[in-house]
């Protein structure tokens, strides 16, 4: 009955090419037709995550075991290649630039695992899960959503379904650090279901910083780099899934306007300036403040289904990974200049 309700969904919150979605100066409308070909090509159980490479190619993943990463061409949709690393759990991917070689980054939540790849799927190492922290009684407690990356090498693994914890690794994956979870006290901690996606700031130099989306907890968070709070924001009626850093902005899926109260709730995408204010929500009504305090947010109902994941492509394009999603796990929208 679930997985009926789910592709009924899918079948009714599709947008329109004509419509106009977000407000200025980011708005979009959707490219129909775009990535059909490839999707009929290569199953997509759920588009997790996406990401560009130096060639701008665009790499989706999926949980998918069949063929985990397709690699597309973000213009006409085409395929290019895809393969699997044979990963049930694929969840979250980071491609990274290791001194002349690119690399992917994996966390899979079933198999309680990070592993790093080629771009073509060779497998090069694997990060199990961190019993050296004396935080887990076996593998299966740590499911890992996402990896952050410093440029220096070092990379921290966020357990976004697991103990909620923030795992700090040397570039050759020696155990640093672990905070968050039930670590220290008041907003020092990263309670259940938090730490789902993130991203690394660096744009204050002086004041390096991660950015934790704590998903069900609508709500955004601030640490320094050796997990000390610094501030955080809220967003109700959101789900913050991720942020992904684009023309000086912030992106965030939302993967429900109820989520997990009501798991066919369908969601939306802001974007935001380095205040954390939104000036555009796509697929749903525009941000409202009342004396900076943001008023509870929902989905439009028909342009999105569950957005887990965004990527934005030199010329401003939009392009969105949906979960649970059969009808649409892809989508592209063009930028309206």
């Amino acid at each position: 009955m679930f997985r009926i309700l789910l592709i009924a969904l899918s079948l009714t919150c599709i947008s329109r090419a004509d419509d106009l979605l977000g407000q200025k100066p980011f708005q979009f409308r959707l490219v129909p037709g775009w990535a059909d070909q490839a999707l009929a090509q290569a199953s997509v159980k759920n588009a997790h995550a996406l990401a560009f490479d130096s060639k701008q190619h665009l790499f989706l993943l999926t949980d998918e075991p069949k063929n985990n990463v397709l690699i597309l061409d973000p213009e006409s949709g085409r395929l290019l290649a895809q393969w699997t690393a044979r990963m049930p759990g694929a969840h979250g991917m980071a491609l990274i630039k290791e001194g002349a070689e690119e690399v992917i980054y994996i966390t899979d939540t079933v198999l309680h695992e990070v592993r790093k790849l080629t771009l073509d799927g060779t497998e090069l190492a694997r990060f199990p899960w961190p019993k050296s922290s004396g935080l887990y009684t076996k593998n299966t407690e740590y499911r890992p959503s996402k990896t952050l990356h410093h440029p220096r090498g070092d990379f921290w693994v966020l357990d976004g379904y697991g103990k909620d914890y923030v795992h700090h690794y040397s570039a050759t994956g020696d155990l640093l650090q672990t905070w968050g979870g039930n670590l220290g006290e008041g907003e020092n901690q990263l309670l259940h279901w938090g730490p789902h996606g993130g991203a690394l700031d660096l744009h204050n130099s002086a004041a390096p910083c991660l950015i934790i989306a704590m998903s069900d907890r609508q709500e955004v968070k601030r640490f320094t780099l050796d997990g000390k709070f610094l501030d955080k924001f809220s967003f109700p009626g959101g789900n913050p899934r991720d942020i992904v850093f684009a023309e000086d902005h912030l992106i965030m899926p939302h993967l429900g306007d109820q989520w997990p109260q009501d798991r066919n709730a369908p969601g939306f995408i802001s974007i935001l300036d380095r205040q954390f204010h939104i000036i555009s929500n796509i697929g749903a009504p525009p941000a409202v403040y009342d004396h900076d305090t943001l008023r509870p947010m929902k989905s439009d109902g028909h342009t999105f289904i569950h957005p887990h994941a965004v990527a934005m492509d030199a010329q401003g394009n939009l392009y969105v990974a949906q979960f649970s999603s059969p009808a649409a796990p892809l989508l592209k929208l063009q930028r309206i200049r």
